[in-house]
This record gives structure tokens, sequence and C-alpha cells, in this order.
């Protein structure tokens, strides 16, 4: 049996959204071919938002990476 595995940014890594907007990753979805999406959380203002976004879509400030295999 053969072994995959992928690289994903860990929950709780930082990440910037836009050139003001700062949040952190709250969650992680895998779906067919490997494709990764996550969860970002962030606060504006009084409120809490947060929103599904495609890697290329922020940038990790502070860089953390799980390895997770799939058989």
């Amino acid at each position: 049996m053969t072994k995959n595995t992928i690289d994903v940014y860990k929950i709780g890594s930082q990440v910037k959204l836009t050139n003001d907007v700062y949040g952190v990753i709250t969650g992680i979805s895998i779906r067919g071919d490997h494709h990764v999406t996550y969860e970002c959380g962030w606060w504006n203002g009084r409120s809490y938002d947060a929103k599904w976004f495609h890697p290329s879509e922020f940038e990790v400030t502070l860089i953390e990476k799980n390895k997770i295999g799939f058989a």
C-alpha cells in the first residue's frame, strides 16, 4: 500500500490576509486530490469574522507546517 503525504499549515499559525488584516488559521479542509483550504479567523473591530481561503489568498507570517499521511 502506498502512503501519500502533504504538508499543511498548523492550526493556530498567524496569517496576513490583506495589508492591514491579520488572523489565525482555525481549520483545515482537504478534499479530492489533496485540495487544501484553510479557515482563517480575525477580529474586525469588535466582531470576529471567519472565512475559508485557498493558500494563495494569504501569507503565513509564522510558518509552521505539519505533515499528514494517507493510506
